[in-house]
C-alpha cells in the first residue's frame, strides 16, 4: 500500500466525531486543494458572502438541518476538524448549485466551460453469455482533486436528534471522497449490499430551498433496499441534477440508473427516470416508472432520458464527444471491454481517460473503480485501467456486512 496513491481512511463513531477525525486527518489535503483551485473557488467564496449566495446557502442549510441533521453534524464536524472556514467547507459540498447560480447571477453564459468536462463515465454489464455482473466507473474531476482524494471506511453509530423524537441510522460503508466534502458522491457501497457510482448531470438553473445533490447522494450510503431508495428520491426535493448507477448485490439480478432533476413546476417534486439493465433471462414485469436496456449500458454528463423536460448548459461537449466514442466502440461484453472504454484516450480534447495537464482543461481521472457483484470486490486502478500489473486495491466487500 505504500506505493498506492490513495490513502484509505478507518473511522469510528459518531456522524459528528467521524467527519471531525476525517478533518484532522486530511485538513492539509483540503487547503492543497482550494490553493490549487482558487482561480474558480475564490470566485465563489466571494459569491456566497453577497447577500444573493448567503441566502441561498442558509436555505439549502435549513432544509438539511430539517431534513438530516446527522449529515449537518458531518458538515460541522469536517469543518471543524479541518479548522477550515465552514462557508469554504460549505461552497465544497455545494459545488455544482454555488457554481451554478454564480454564473447565471452574473449572466456570462460561456463563463465556465469546465462543467460538462470534469464529468464522470460509467459502465454497468448484466450478462449471461460472459457472466458478467459488475459496475465500472471512471471518478473524473478538477485535477487539483488528482492528489487530494481518498477512500472513507465508516462504520458510524446512530446519534438522537429533535429531543429524541428522531434518530439517524447506523450506517457501514466504503466511499471515495473529494478533500472538504462528506462522502456519497463519487462512489461507494454499504453494509446492506448497495454499491453505486454518480455521475453529474448539469440542468441550467438550481431549485432554491431544495436539498443539494451532497446530501442526498450522501444519504445513498444508508439504503437498504430498492423500495427504500425509489423513496428516497421521491421525498428529498434536490436542488441540482445528478446520475445514480448502481444495484443491491444481495438483492437482485438487474442493476439500476436513475437520472434525475428538480422539477420547479412542483413543490418538492423530482423529474426521475429509472432503467434497468436487465439480462437474458431475466424477466421483468413492464411498468410505466422504469424502461429497461439488455446486457449493458454506458452513461455520461448529459441527460439522455430526461432531456425533453429538462434545459441543459450548453458547456457539455465533453460528455456529447465522450458518448459519441463509446458509441465507435460499440457493445460491451466484458469486464476487459468496459475497462478498456474507461482507459481510451483517442480523442485528445475530450478523451475518455484524462491525465492531469494532458488537456488545456483542468481536468483528470482520479482513479476507475470496478465492483463486481459476483466476486464481491471493489478494486481501484490509480493509473489507465488498460494498463496492466499496475499497483491496485483491492477491497473484500464482505467485510462491510461480517
Amino acid at each position: 500500500m505504500t506505493s498506492f496513491r490513495i490513502p484509505l481512511h478507518r473511522v469510528k463513531g459518531t456522524h459528528y466525531g467521524c467527519a471531525h477525525t476525517i478533518g484532522i486527518l486530511t485538513h492539509e489535503v483540503i487547503r492543497h486543494r482550494i490553493s490549487n483551485d482558487l482561480t474558480y473557488l475564490s470566485k465563489l467564496f466571494t459569491f456566497v458572502q453577497t447577500d444573493y449566495g448567503r441566502r441561498l446557502h442558509q436555505d439549502f442549510v435549513e432544509k438539511i438541518r430539517l431534513s438530516y441533521p446527522w449529515y449537518w453534524d458531518e458538515i460541522r464536524g469536517l469543518a471543524d476538524g479541518s479548522n477550515i472556514a465552514l462557508e469554504q467547507i460549505l461552497v465544497l459540498n455545494f459545488l455544482n448549485e454555488t457554481r451554478t447560480a454564480y454564473r447565471l447571477s452574473e449572466e456570462k453564459k460561456n463563463s465556465d466551460n469546465e462543467t460538462g468536462e470534469k464529468g464522470c463515465t460509467t459502465v454497468l454489464i448484466n450478462r449471461k453469455d460472459t457472466n458478467t455482473l459488475s459496475l465500472l466507473h471512471n471518478e473524473d474531476h478538477s485535477a487539483s482533486l488528482f492528489t487530494a482524494s481518498y477512500l472513507i471506511e465508516a462504520d458510524i453509530q446512530s446519534s438522537k436528534y429533535n429531543d429524541d423524537k428522531r434518530e439517524s441510522p447506523n450506517e457501514k460503508f466504503i466511499a471515495f471522497c473529494y478533500a472538504g466534502s462528506i462522502p456519497g458522491n463519487a462512489f461507494g457501497v454499504n453494509k446492506h449490499g448497495f454499491a453505486c457510482s454518480l455521475n453529474g448531470l448539469y440542468p441550467n438553473f438550481v431549485g432554491h430551498g431544495r436539498l443539494p445533490r451532497q446530501i442526498v447522494n450522501r444519504a445513498l450510503l444508508s439504503i437498504q433496499n430498492e423500495d427504500e431508495l425509489d423513496k428516497l428520491l421521491q421525498s428529498s426535493p434536490i436542488a441540482y441534477g445528478f446520475c445514480i448507477n448502481g444495484g443491491f448485490i444481495h438483492q437482485s439480478q438487474y442493476l439500476l440508473n436513475y437520472e434525475l432533476g428538480p422539477n420547479l413546476n412542483i413543490d418538492n417534486e423530482n423529474y426521475i427516470s429509472k432503467h434497468l439493465i436487465i439480462n437474458s433471462e431475466e424477466t421483468v414485469e413492464k411498468g410505466r416508472n422504469f424502461s429497461t436496456a439488455l446486457n449493458f449500458l454506458i452513461h455520461y454528463n448529459h441527460y439522455e432520458r430526461l432531456n425533453d423536460v429538462i434545459i441543459q448548459q450548453k458547456a457539455l461537449e465533453s460528455s456529447y464527444s465522450r458518448w459519441r466514442r463509446g458509441q465507435e466502440i460499440g457493445e460491451i461484453l466484458t469486464i476487459d471491454d468496459a475497462l478498456s472504454l474507461l482507459g481510451d484516450d483517442k480523442n485528445q480534447l475530450f478523451p475518455i481517460f484524462r491525465l492531469p495537464n494532458q488537456t488545456n482543461i483542468n481536468s483528470a481521472t482520479l482513479c476507475t473503480v470496478h465492483i463486481n457483484f459476483l466476486t464481491l470486490e471493489l478494486t481501484v486502478y490509480q493509473s489507465n485501467p488498460k494498463e496492466k500489473n499496475q499497483t491496485t486495491l483491492i477491497y473484500n466487500l464482505a467485510e462491510l456486512w461480517s
